[in-house]
């Protein structure tokens, strides 16, 4: 759900305020819909990239100034983990092997990397961020 109310894969505002700091012991849960429970909101800490497998799809979970947003866990340039990435500060990601940048409200490259990556759908509920694998 992004500030102005409509769903999305940007959660902001109020819900996305906290941070914390023991994302590492999430456990995703599946639910109704094919929708994730990864966690309570104030398990991920600000600017923090945690990666996840769900239902064998290994995606990550970043928070960057208060927002969150889902991807998959691979550079669409060579494959690389992205949970490995750093986030620039500027609403990117970027992977650490060949400096190939991915903004997280478009999914745009830069290069080496030449193809969009996907952007799935998140929003919060009751404290919880839950996922979806559907693209937003």
């Amino acid at each position: 759900m992004n500030s102005d109310g409509e769903g999305g894969g940007v959660l902001e505002g109020e819900h996305a305020a906290t941070a914390g700091s023991d994302a590492a012991a999430l456990v995703p849960v599946q639910l109704a819909d094919g929708l994730y429970d990864v966690g309570p909101v104030e398990a991920f800490a600000e600017d923090s990239i945690t990666p996840f497998s769900l239902d064998g799809n290994e995606v990550i979970v970043i928070k960057d100034a208060g927002s969150f947003y889902v991807l998959p866990d691979r550079c669409t340039h060579a494959r690389y983990p992205l949970n490995d990435g750093e986030l620039t500060g500027d609403g990117k990601i970027r992977c650490i092997r060949h400096g190939a940048t991915f903004d997280l409200e478009t999914g745009r490259p830069t290069m080496p990397a030449l193809i969009k990556i996907r952007l799935f759908e998140a929003r919060v509920e009751d404290g919880r961020v839950l996922v979806s694998l559907q693209e937003r």
